[in-house]
């Protein structure tokens, strides 16, 4: 498989999320798999970027990772306002 991205790549990093997520959405769809796959696709892709570019063991890096989806989650709140959850109790 080869991807190839035509134009150019914003600095901004809300524009490159939005680019992962328009090419997540595109995999799901074309192997009609719900968005929640695509979710997992992202979080595996994101603890394998890790365990490759890390010189540490991964037992060592999976704090880390736990605490960057807690700030991913702040990051996405401020580029997108994400909706509140409410308590149905």
């Amino acid at each position: 498989m080869q991807v190839t991205i035509e134009g150019t790549i914003s600095a901004d990093p809300r524009d490159r999320v939005l680019a992962l997520e328009a090419v997540t959405q595109s995999i799901c769809e074309q192997t009609g798999q719900d968005v929640a796959e695509g979710v997992m696709m992202l979080l595996t892709a994101a603890a394998h970027l890790t365990a490759k570019h890390s010189s540490r063991p991964v037992r060592e890096t999976m704090t880390t990772l736990a605490e960057s989806l807690g700030c991913a989650i702040v990051a996405a709140d401020e580029f997108f306002k994400l909706r509140e959850i409410v308590d149905a109790g």
